[in-house]
């Protein structure tokens, strides 16, 4: 995560703001940034995987 993306966030919080949901945030926004660099590099599950996956799980 680049330290633009990091001051964005923070400049964007309301004047008071909870620290544990303001490094939540932070972090859920770097495992998406993570998601996405996967999926790029093509070690994603496809469409049809994901629910063939869900299914069993459901079963």
């Amino acid at each position: 995560m680049k330290k633009s993306q990091i001051e964005q966030v923070v400049s964007n919080l309301p004047e008071t703001v909870d620290v544990d949901a303001l490094i939540e945030r932070l972090h859920l926004l770097d495992k998406i940034e993570q998601a996405e660099k996967q999926l790029a590099r093509g070690e994603g599950v496809s469409h049809e995987m994901a629910k063939q996956r869900l299914s069993q799980w459901l079963q």
